[in-house]
């Protein structure tokens, strides 16, 4: 019984790293969320489809900040490629004072497959995402580990402490949450050289295609609406994956919305391609915490898996 708890403990937080690899930083919500003011040269912009007049296209992604992040919500669809791992999620997300909603993560093409099914009853992850973290539906072995709550938490904090283990390292933490849009234009523009590719189509509608280099040497310099603080996170989050350099895509429509990102670099785990598209903008996110009865914090699990690993063979 201890051996079949501490297996599925250690799926749990095998799936944790997995997904905070997979998704993105929006840990510090409470202030990143706002997007920043357009420069002054933006102005003419704020009530058209499209720059009136030719402008810088780190300009005009400033306003697209502005625009994305007032409509404060969409449904989101990832698909996740490092290395031979390959991982899909669906669900709604909104970003109106720190990040929430419901995704629906696929793992069935990722290692140990067949083990999160035996300990979890599925390969498909629910997971909830609230300001302070995000929370994970358990079934299987996994839910009798945790004493019959249904519920794992995961602060953003948790994950630094879990660093080292099986929660995956230093810098995990800021790849919770780049499900927000405004997080991605953000970075985009934090490249320093942002380039406009032409029109094309997403998801059968007209976009415009924006493309930059996120290089850790020159991140320091970007002023892409990022703070210092921030700045400093990314290089961390991208060092502990290996990563030198980032490419980074954005697509916006008519409406100055983001309707696609992909994330393009090689890590220590392989080549990795992250594709993220957007829809119905304004649609409504209404996630809440679960009942805290029927949570477990997720160094609690870690912590029983330990004891139980250490009192039967």
């Amino acid at each position: 019984m201890a051996g079949t708890r501490k297996a599925a403990v250690a799926v749990v937080l095998g799936a944790l790293a997995l997904t905070a690899t997979a998704c993105n930083d929006n840990s510090d919500s409470a202030g990143r969320n706002a997007a920043p003011a357009a420069p002054a040269t933006a102005a003419a912009v704020t009530t058209q489809a499209a720059p009136p007049v030719k402008v810088s296209p780190a300009v005009f992604l400033e306003q697209v900040t502005k625009k994305t992040g007032a409509a404060k919500s969409a449904k989101v669809t990832e698909d996740i490629t490092i290395g031979s791992i390959t991982m899909k999620a669906d669900g709604a997300m909104g970003w109106d004072g720190g990040l929430q909603g419901d995704m629906t993560m696929d793992l069935s093409g990722t290692p140990n497959a067949e083990k999160m099914t035996e300990s979890m009853g599925s390969t498909a992850f629910v997971y909830r995402f609230v300001p302070d973290g995000m929370y994970m539906k358990l079934g299987g072995e996994a839910l009798k580990a945790s004493d019959g709550r249904h519920w794992v938490h995961i602060g953003f904090d948790d994950v630094a402490k879990l660093k080292g283990g099986a929660a995956g390292g230093a810098g995990t933490s800021d790849q919770f949450k780049k499900a927000d849009p405004v997080e991605g234009v953000r970075t985009l523009i934090a490249s320093g050289a942002v380039s406009e590719v032409g029109q094309e189509t997403v998801n059968g509608k007209p976009a415009t295609h924006y493309t930059g280099v996120l290089n850790v040497a020159n991140m320091a310099k970007a002023n892409g609406g990022l703070t210092t603080e921030q700045v400093d996170q990314l290089k961390k989050s991208l060092a502990a994956m290996g990563i030198t350099s980032e490419t980074i895509d954005v697509w916006v429509d008519a409406d100055q919305l983001v309707v696609k990102r992909t994330e393009q670099a090689d890590t220590k785990a392989g080549a990795m391609k992250v594709t993220v598209t957007y829809s119905d903008y304004g649609t409504a996110v209404n996630t809440t915490a679960p009942d805290r009865s029927d949570t477990i914090e997720i160094t609690e699990l870690a912590k029983l898996g330990k004891n139980a690993a250490g009192t039967d063979s």
